[in-house]
């Protein structure tokens, strides 16, 4: 019985492992998250963010819910005074399922930004990420055959011998950045990621291997006046883990709010096509969102249609997703970021 059970623990923990890692509709509002070489990438001398994501509420008893908290700064670095360096600094948890499944990780990260070209308009960046994970399940949620009493239900306490409940371990990621800023508003931003470099070894149980896959991500964005007033925002994400691929293609609109101290409106949707168990290309969900910013705030709702083979038992509800961020502005504003 206890190979049995070992191997039920090997199962979660690869399963959770390849199925990908904890993903967000609003990828570009945690940035130390999308790509260690946006650390300190803004348009201001610091940056402090927050998302909450709550998934699979509609299906699931005890759904997965996500948060992330980060902050951020650059300062000044060598004898240009365009080139910068970036520090900082997240925290995240996911936690959720049947069991309960705690992930939770406390990172730093730097970058450097190396401003490009005669007027400075471009810089290209490179960053890395050290990050050290704790992975923990509740073992009450399980039960076992001897717990059954024969007539009321699993009442009885297991005899079985159960793997420690806690495993910590190292998580090493980097990645490179350029952006470019051209005349009359329009702005491109690409790079590339890659996580979980070291493939830490994730199973509970000291005697057994579960390595994390190493996950590669790669993005792009841009920002294109349509007119003096409005601008489209078009975005393009890839992740590859393991087996799995996940893509968002989209768009926001822009629109400024005059009178709000630079405030925008940002409207918008995309699709996210991923490649399923199947081995196919299948439409996982659609996206929208909603989302308002000033000169220093950035506030973003999002709702995710399910559009999978779930559809039918989640209502088409895959999930609810919030972001803030804060940035403390300078006269310099240097390295851009965009903020949705």
């Amino acid at each position: 019985m206890k190979q049995y059970l070992l191997l039920i623990f090997l199962s979660l923990s690869v399963g959770y492992a390849t199925a990908q890692d904890y993903h967000l509709s609003q990828f570009y509002a945690s940035p130390l998250t999308l790509n260690p070489a946006l650390t300190g990438s803004m348009g201001g001398k610091y940056r402090a963010t927050a998302v909450y994501r709550n998934q699979w509420q509609t299906v699931l008893d005890n759904s997965f819910r996500t948060f992330l908290g980060s902050f951020d700064f650059k300062t000044g670095f060598g004898g240009s005074s365009h080139d910068k360096m970036g520090f900082g600094m997240h925290f995240s948890s996911d936690k959720g399922g049947a069991t309960d499944v705690n992930t939770n990780q406390l990172a730093v990260s730097g970058a450097y930004h190396k401003a490009m070209g005669m007027r400075r308009n471009r810089y290209l960046s490179a960053g890395f990420q050290l990050g050290i994970a704790q992975r923990d399940i509740n073992y009450n949620g399980l039960t076992f055959n001897d717990q059954f009493d024969g007539t009321s239900g699993y009442t009885l306490t297991s005899g079985e011998s159960l793997p420690d409940n806690n495993k910590a371990y190292w998580d090493v990621s980097a990645g490179i950045n350029y952006t470019r800023n051209f005349q009359a508003g329009r702005s491109i931003n690409t790079g590339l990621g890659i996580f979980h470099a070291n493939a830490p070894n994730i199973a509970l149980d000291e005697e057994l291997t579960s390595r994390l896959p190493t996950r590669f991500t790669a993005y792009f964005g841009s920002e294109l006046p349509l007119n003096r007033n409005t601008s489209i925002l078009p975005r393009v994400l890839v992740y590859v883990q393991g087996v799995q691929m996940e893509m968002n293609v989209g768009a926001n609109i822009k629109f400024p709010l005059g009178g709000y101290n630079g405030g925008a409106l940002h409207l918008g949707g995309w699709l996210r096509p991923v490649y399923d168990v199947k081995n196919t290309v299948a439409l996982d969900a659609a996206v929208l969102m909603v989302g308002f910013e000033n000169n220093s705030f950035a506030f973003g709702m999002s709702y995710d249609a399910n559009l999978s083979t779930l559809s039918a038992s989640s209502s088409y509800f895959g999930g609810f997703e919030l972001s803030i961020s804060y940035i403390g502005r300078d006269e310099n504003e240097g390295v851009l970021c965009p903020t949705f």
